[in-house]
């Protein structure tokens, strides 16, 4: 798989590149390839990884290529902060969206595939839209974001939205991460991600594997990304909002999906007040369905995520 060096300090970034195969496993009644890319964004604190369920039948079966990088720091990208880093070394949000915006604007542009929509989980979601406003290129070709538990518009709780998670516990979880038995608090908390406990059945090998994916990530990674996730998005949602009552070229389309018993994002102080926000937009919630529904409610979430690229395709197609 291929490497992409971050035109900010230097950092080696991993990414996932997939072009659907001439003879594909389950082929969707001889499609050819698509006209759009899809980007996958991960959430804090897994990697790419954290979406083989979805890309694998959607490159094989649906003929989408597919490019998903591992933030810095994440899964392959094993580079954090270099010598060269701004800001006394300091990685910002600043950093996730120029590492992205990079490496989008070379890759789409390489294999001759710009028209792209963004499929993003947490506080990808946030970086989606950061990256779309911070890149001409992106802005031009960016076709619709589908966003997965969004942790926008507030991650944390304040004055304008009190209901969100308290900074307490997010401070409980990076105190958890940072402790001696910091492993078997991942091994612990992870059945709530896809909330077992609701009878959301997870087999023994993929729980251990997703706390693989979070236990190989750079433990100062894992800490400074949950701070960095907790900048607000109503200003920027907004914009996004006005923009698009300006220019009808601006109303990109966007499906907002999200677990009805999300505890770590609650729906009522993320994806509800996005839609609010955003009012052309689509919400779907899944039953039952926690932060990590992507797993959990696997063929819905690919249903869903068709019929919202439908239409996209058609334009490009017709």
């Amino acid at each position: 798989m291929p490497t992409f060096t971050s035109p900010t300090d230097g950092a080696t970034l991993f990414y996932r590149l997939y072009i659907p195969s001439s003879s594909p496993h389950k082929p969707a009644s001889s499609l050819p390839v698509q006209p759009l890319t899809l980007v996958f964004l991960h959430g804090w604190p897994m990697s790419s990884r954290m979406f083989d369920q979805l890309i694998v039948p959607l490159v094989e079966t649906h003929r989408f290529r597919v490019v998903a990088p591992d933030r810095r720091g994440f899964g392959l990208s094993r580079d954090w902060a270099m010598p060269e880093t701004p800001n006394g070394g300091e990685v910002t949000f600043d950093t996730f969206v120029g590492d992205a915006v990079a490496l989008l604007e070379d890759v789409l542009g390489k294999i001759g595939a710009a028209p792209f929509v963004f499929v993003a989980a947490s506080m990808g979601s946030s970086e989606s839209v950061l990256a779309r406003v911070g890149s001409a290129f992106l802005r031009e070709w960016c076709r619709g974001f589908v966003w997965m538990g969004p942790n926008m518009p507030y991650s944390v709780a304040c004055e304008e939205c009190p209901a969100a998670p308290s900074l307490e516990i997010w401070h409980g979880l990076l105190d958890g991460f940072r402790g001696a038995g910091g492993k078997d608090f991942i091994a612990l908390a992870i059945p709530s991600v896809f909330r077992t406990d609701l009878g959301n059945e997870v087999g023994t090998r993929t729980l251990e594997f997703f706390q693989r994916l979070v236990c190989d990530a750079d433990p100062m990674a894992v800490e400074r990304t949950a701070m960095i996730c907790q900048k607000p998005m109503k200003g920027e949602l907004k914009a996004m909002a006005e923009a698009a009552e300006k220019d009808a070229k601006d109303r990109v389309p966007v499906l907002i999906m999200h677990g009805d018993s999300d505890t770590g994002m609650p729906l009522e102080t993320s994806a509800a007040l996005v839609q609010e926000l955003l009012p052309w937009s689509t919400l779907k919630v899944y039953e039952k369905a926690g932060h990590g529904f992507y797993l959990t409610h696997t063929q819905q979430v690919l249903d869903d995520i068709l019929a919202f690229l439908a239409p996209i395709v058609a334009k490009h197609t017709s």
